[in-house]
């Protein structure tokens, strides 16, 4: 059986900024990959945001989402417990032994809470199939938190998306509304450079990285 994959993201386009190339390698494998988004976005694009975000994860072969609609910038008004309840119901009903979520160091307050719900919601128990939660790096959040070694995304796994950086630009054109101009991170080219960066580190021409919080030899 395929592994299934959760991504659990605060809005809608952090679930691809880090991590579309890598679930691209994961759909084309056949995995079950499902996008688990916690917060609303922006007020201006309610409208219409969730239907963008299923064409964007489409164009990567995700067909499932998960939108739990809390308030956008609000999550840390809400009981912490009650956050990782949802998202406890929602790795009991697709049981997946991988979950990437945001870098515990990100500065903005949605996607600490975030991080902090899910490292709750998929702490290893006894009986409870062992999940792997692997963190990704938000292009203008993850880079623009105060320096410092506790909290600063520390990359100690790659992915090789050679193949795939133009797939994941394609996924990210449905979020035009959230993209900005380039020399802005989150701008098509400030997420192909950083990729750049990423496949120098490893040597191949595009990459994406993440910081793994725990990985499991089954």
């Amino acid at each position: 059986m395929k592994d299934t994959v959760l991504v659990i993201a605060a809005h809608p386009d952090d679930e691809l900024l880090g991590t579309a190339g890598t679930l691209k390698r994961f759909t084309d494998q056949g995995s079950r990959v499902v996008s688990i988004i916690t917060a609303n976005g922006r007020k201006e694009e309610a409208h219409h945001i969730q239907h963008l975000a299923r064409k964007a994860n489409q164009e990567i072969g995700i067909q499932e989402m998960v939108f739990l609609e809390h308030p956008n910038l609000e999550l840390e008004m809400m009981p912490l417990h009650l956050l990782t309840k949802e998202i406890e119901k929602l790795i009991e009903i697709y049981q997946p032994s991988i979950v990437f979520t945001h870098h515990y160091g990100d500065v903005n307050i949605d996607h600490q809470i975030t991080f902090q719900a899910v490292l709750t919601a998929v702490r290893p128990l006894p009986g409870k199939q062992p999940i792997e939660l692997i963190t990704f790096e938000t292009v203008s959040s993850s880079e623009w938190n105060a320096p410092s070694s506790d909290k600063q995304f520390k990359p100690n796994y790659y992915v090789n998306i050679s193949t795939k950086i133009e797939e994941k630009i394609a996924s990210l054109k449905h979020y035009e509304v959230e993209m900005r101009d380039f020399p802005h991170p989150r701008s098509y080219e400030g997420v192909k450079h950083l990729a750049s960066v990423r496949g120098m580190t490893i040597g191949v021409p595009y990459a994406e990285a993440f910081e793994v919080i725990r990985r499991i030899w089954k």
